[in-house]
């Protein structure tokens, strides 16, 4: 049977509703994760998080918190940043695509009045997401808007020019919301009072009658549950004021969750409707999975967190923060049951052997594990590997680029597990080619009885040694640096691990390892003058000439590798090893020092 062409009409503006509500939703969940993991970002809140633990000695994960944005326009306000693009590319075509489709789901009206109406409720949701898509609170207007977000105080002059966008912006909050209450409530009711409700099963047609009810309940119910999570918009104080923005977040989150649930059933409502049908298999089929996900998003979403915020202080923040944010792989959890410390600013797993719940692998989830996972490029082999965690500079590439209060806190972390290891023997701190594409600061290290040191802590061993590269070789270079104040543990009676302990003992090591690399490439670089009469015209070309530049690749040759080896970590003195191909142009006075075996007996 044909439907009708207003029938046809309506059904086919459902389906563009249903889609773009649904990329909106999309697009606003994923925010909020975008925003936690932006380098901008998490410098502000992990400093936030860093100063508490500063000042009172105690970990307060909750204080991770405090700088969570309050609304949602604010996750995405500022339209240079990768949350504000994704939201931009995601919402601004879905919001187009919304208005045509609320128009044609909403076609119908006998006369002006009718007619109005009509596109007034098919557009006025899309209008207001619209306007506040287009005013950005973060980058929209100037400075004055950020002293009057943050609560301070500006001249009446400055504040009467920031309220002609600001006042644009609630406006478009209040269209896009406002329909779900004055507009869809009211038709909704009057659906369910003129229906003729539920029917027995048996008869004909009943579940599409029963399921018309249904959809009209749950429009009335999405209206209903908006009304009682705005009162959370306003809530000024909570328990712990770590919190407070993140429930406000939470609160606006949650009625857009309604409002767009709403939306959901206002286009099975459309599909359902006296006229449309017969449905084919395959059309109950559609029809079931819609309503699948119209009911998904409405109890794991909008219910859940409307549950959330009603329990809110009566949650353990800290305790929730500390199972969800600090990675809980089986080794890391093996060393802080063993050190008795939280060990918040290291990270640790096997070589080989990823930990699903570091942050990068959940931030990254459209990335395999292992590409973006510590440790995971590297073979079964006996190391642990080792990266600094929750330090605030995240566009470091190496230890030398973090701030020496990050470097204080690794160290103290590093030396509680070296401590608490009792065959820890050697560390290695490898540097361009050998980090193999992975762009931190990390650290591997050997045990010399790998198999029990590591079954203490509760895990299964790796049990594969790491072989002598032929490619490779390793000079001793302890003499050559012995009289370098940054490396006194190489003359000392302390060795390696109890200077680790000392706070801003050996933050200046690390820029010995930068140092040696600088070194190297300098010599790459004569040789090449020397051999490539093109070298400095190649070099001036190249964006990646620049001394500040990584280390890379020099001129096509082998890309530049090295890596410092510290062999007896608990020994003193302990000897400093350098690890480079053979085919590495290394400084004249380097040639003649001392070769010794790659690698270290405790990674055999």
């Amino acid at each position: 049977m044909a439907i009708e062409p207003q029938l046809m009409v309506q059904c086919v503006g459902a389906v563009v509703v249903f889609f773009a509500a649904r990329m909106c939703h999309a697009a606003f969940v994923a925010s909020i994760d975008v925003w936690y993991s932006s380098p901008a970002n998490r410098h502000v809140y992990f400093k936030a998080f860093k100063d508490k633990y500063n000042k009172t000695g105690k970990v307060d994960y909750s204080t991770l918190m405090r700088t969570h944005p309050e609304t949602i326009s604010q996750t995405f306000g500022d339209e240079a940043t990768s949350e504000g693009q994704m939201v931009k590319a995601m919402v601004l075509p879905s919001t187009i695509m919304m208005a045509i489709g609320g128009i044609m789901m909403r076609c119908g009206g006998e006369d002006m009045w009718g007619f109005i109406f009509h596109a007034a409720r098919g557009l006025m949701t899309p209008f207001g997401l619209l306007m506040v898509l287009q005013t950005p609170v973060v980058s929209g207007a100037g400075a004055g808007n950020r002293e009057i977000r943050e609560g301070k105080k500006v001249s009446n002059i400055e504040l009467l020019y920031q309220l002609n966008w600001v006042i644009l912006h609630f406006l478009g909050f209040a269209a896009f919301l406002g329909p779900v209450v004055i507009i869809e409530l009211p038709v909704a009711i009057i659906e369910l009072v003129n229906g003729p409700g539920f029917v027995p099963r048996v008869e004909k047609d009943g579940w599409l009658q029963n399921a018309r009810m249904v959809s009209i309940i749950m429009r009335i119910l999405c209206a209903v549950l908006l009304i009682v999570a705005a009162p959370f918009l306003g809530k000024s104080k909570t328990r712990n004021p770590n919190t407070l923005g993140a429930l406000k977040w939470r609160a606006e989150f949650d009625v857009g969750e309604f409002g767009a649930c709403q939306m959901y059933f206002n286009a099975l409502s459309v599909w359902l409707q006296p006229g449309v049908g017969p449905y084919s298999t395959a059309s109950l089929v559609i029809l079931a999975l819609l309503a699948l996900e119209a009911f998904r998003i409405f109890f794991c979403h909008a219910v859940y967190w409307l549950f959330v915020m009603c329990i809110w202080d009566t949650v353990d923040w800290a305790n929730e923060m500390r199972k969800h944010v600090p990675a809980q792989g089986p080794l890391i959890q093996g060393l802080r049951e063993s050190t008795k410390d939280e060990l918040v600013f290291l990270h640790a797993v096997q070589a080989g052997v990823p930990d699903e719940s570091e942050w990068i692998v959940k931030a990254s989830g459209y990335l395999p594990t292992s590409q973006v996972a510590t440790g995971a490029k590297y073979d079964k082999i006996k190391l642990l590997v080792m990266k600094p965690d929750n330090y605030e500079n995240f566009r470091a590439l190496d230890f030398c680029d973090l701030t020496k209060e990050d470097l204080d806190n690794w160290n103290a972390d590093l030396s509680r597990v070296l401590m608490e290891l009792p065959s820890a023997d050697s560390v290695f701190f490898p540097c361009g080619y050998y980090k193999m594409d992975m762009m931190i600061p990390k650290m591997l290290l050997s045990l010399d009885d790998y198999e029990t040191d590591v079954e203490n802590l509760g895990v299964t061993p790796n049990e594969i040694g790491v072989p002598d590269p032929d490619s490779d070789m390793a000079l001793d270079i302890t003499n050559q640096f012995m009289t370098d104040r940054r490396c006194s543990f190489l003359s000392t009676g302390t060795n390696f691990a109890t200077q680790l302990r000392e706070k801003g003992k050996l933050t200046e090591f690390y820029q010995v390892l930068a140092e040696i690399g600088m070194a190297i490439e300098s010599s790459a670089k004569a040789v090449a003058k020397l051999t490539d009469a093109d070298y400095e015209s190649a070099s001036a070309s190249d964006p990646e000439s620049d001394p500040d530049a990584p280390l890379l690749a020099l001129n096509g040759s082998i890309p530049l590798a090295y890596e410092v080896q510290i062999r007896g970590v608990k020994q003193s003195p302990c000897r400093m090893v350098l690890r480079v191909p053979k085919t590495q142009t290394l400084p004249a006075s380097w040639q003649g020092l001392p070769k010794v075996d790659v690698m270290p007996a405790s990674a055999k």
